[in-house]
């Protein structure tokens, strides 16, 4: 394989496909036309090629956060009213919806939001004799919502996310001591600490913007077309003395992955029966900015979900034969999600490599900005990227 010719196409089709389509919401119709762009493009190097429909509820992954506001300032009057169980209600209901809608990546509050169309899209390269296993490479191609507080002042953003959610918890337990114990000088310190907290809570409603989203070349259109070309290049091998003879290969790139991984989701929903019967690995890729920071992920979905140790081992080896340092590591609590997570869910053998750090006060100063442009992606990651996969497939089609 011609690494640095594949890194050139992956960078030059990312800037295509972003200068056609724009930011890609997932639900709206740039999202669903590049899924069509790819669909026609793949049509000429793969044995099938696929798309799957289905349905979302357009920004309700993070509606959470809206939710969390609106109750905590009306928890605030309802406390000032006396009526601290109406408080102490709102507070376990927007912490419950928190941790289901964003912890858990469950859509609790889906049917408040309006629908949109999403479209997956998928191809099949079979091997030349018995398939023993298949290997899916994977992306997504939806692109996310600016994140406003990544944009202004990001050093701030753990204060701001993590202060606000502590000051509901302070608000839930300030509501509980005031419903029982009734004292002027308590109620009143209480009002005034969580009004105080109001000013935090409160610009929390301009998270993320509604209206804009980012050209999403690192975040994740680089990564599909990491899929694509390395599919291009095995159907390329058919008939051929280097042909896969016994893995097929399924390159794939999912929708709305910023939307909760509903298109991961649905794909594994559709095809979970397809996705047991034979072996299955999963490698999939995010936010190549760094070929110093790469790493492969072992939980996935706020650390809620196991992925696959012996694959991560596997990887990192691989990576070490070549010459390049990666590491294993878990996902951080609060940190969100990729679509490996989904697949982890059924017990394929799954994991996601990973360029840059994944806490939320190290990530690239350009992931979730307008910044995250083709020129941001790092070259030397998509090639580090393909050359471990492309080894990885080789040896278990040797096996």
């Amino acid at each position: 394989m011609d690494f640095e010719k594949l890194t050139n196409d992956v960078i030059n089709e990312t800037d295509v496909i972003i200068k056609k389509f724009g930011p890609r919401f997932a639900g709206t119709k740039p999202s669903v036309d590049t899924a069509d762009y790819l669909y026609n493009d793949a049509k000429n190097y793969s044995d099938e090629i696929h798309t799957d429909d289905f349905k979302i509820s357009k920004g309700a992954f993070l509606g959470w956060i809206n939710i969390l506001v609106i109750a905590y300032l009306i928890g605030l009057v309802f406390l000032i009213l006396k009526l601290e169980y109406v408080t102490l209600g709102l507070m376990i209901a927007s912490l419950l919806i928190f941790y289901f809608q964003f912890i858990r990546y469950l859509p609790v509050i889906d049917f408040l939001f309006p629908r949109g169309k999403c479209r997956n899209v998928y191809g099949v390269i079979e091997p030349k004799d018995e398939v023993k296993q298949q290997i899916i490479i994977s992306g997504h191609h939806d692109s996310a919502p600016i994140f406003n507080f990544f944009v202004y002042q990001p050093k701030l953003y753990n204060l701001r996310v993590t202060g606000s959610i502590a000051f509901v918890v302070l608000s839930l337990v300030l509501s509980a001591v005031n419903l029982f114990i009734d004292n002027e000088i308590l109620h009143w310190v209480s009002v005034g600490v969580i009004g105080l907290g109001a000013l935090l809570v409160g610009q929390m409603w301009f998270f993320r913007s509604m209206r804009k989203a980012t050209p999403g070349a690192g975040d994740n259109l680089a990564s599909t077309q990491i899929a694509f070309q390395m599919a291009k290049y095995y159907y390329s091998l058919k008939g051929t003395k280097n042909e896969l003879k016994h893995t097929r290969i399924i390159f794939a790139s999912f929708d709305a992955e910023e939307e909760g991984l509903r298109g991961a989701r649905a794909f594994v929903k559709k095809h979970k029966e397809e996705l047991l019967q034979t072996k299955t690995y999963l490698l999939n890729i995010e936010c190549l900015y760094d070929e110093n920071e790469l790493f492969f992920l072992t939980s996935d979905i706020n650390n809620s979900v196991k992925l696959s140790d012996n694959l991560a081992d596997k990887l990192v080896d691989i990576a070490s034969d070549l010459g390049v340092k990666t590491h294993k590591q878990p996902i951080a609590v609060l940190t969100g999600g990729t679509d490996a997570g989904e697949f982890g869910k059924i017990g394929v053998e799954a994991t996601t490599i990973m360029g840059m750090p994944w806490t939320n006060d190290s990530r690239s100063a350009v992931y979730h900005t307008p910044k995250d442009t083709v020129d941001k992606v790092s070259k030397k990651a998509v090639a580090i990227t393909a050359n471990i996969f492309h080894n990885f497939i080789i040896e278990k089609d040797k096996e």
